[in-house]
């Protein structure tokens, strides 16, 4: 079988693709995809251990510090040690954060609808469904 018709290879070529079409769109904000993702799953699972981060994002601890590091120089995260185990640090929004996150979530619906529309409905659930069980 060629190269370029092998599961592998066309999921990476998509992966590329939608990767650099989205960090065009983020960096209208001052974010790249993996900065809006963490701020993402921060929202949605805060508050947050970075470790936690780490194994939701699909990342190294040392990849997912760095993140962490720009996020909180921007003012968009804030970290505290965890009371019950000091090794553990905790990440939430700040204020900032929240805004930006809210602010910018619509327009990424929009984003994500844009790179889905040459998928009918039932191919966009399809998809979906066969990539998550791929990922299990």
């Amino acid at each position: 079988m060629e190269l370029k018709n092998t599961l592998g290879y066309l999921l990476a070529q998509t992966a590329r693709n939608i990767h650099v079409r989205m960090n065009d769109f983020f960096s209208g904000y001052g974010l790249t995809l993996e900065q809006w993702t963490a701020l993402k799953l921060i929202k949605e699972n805060s508050p947050l251990c970075q470790k936690e981060l780490a194994r939701l994002n699909h990342k190294s601890p040392n990849t997912i510090k760095a993140l962490v590091d720009r996020l909180q120089s921007k003012g968009l995260i804030h970290r505290e040690e965890d009371p019950s185990d000091r090794r553990n640090l905790i990440l939430s929004l700040t204020s900032e954060g929240e805004t930006l996150v809210a602010r910018i979530s619509p327009m990424e619906d929009k984003a994500n609808a844009l790179l889905e529309s040459p998928l009918t409905k039932e191919e966009r659930v399809l998809m979906k469904k066969l990539l998550k069980k791929m990922n299990s």
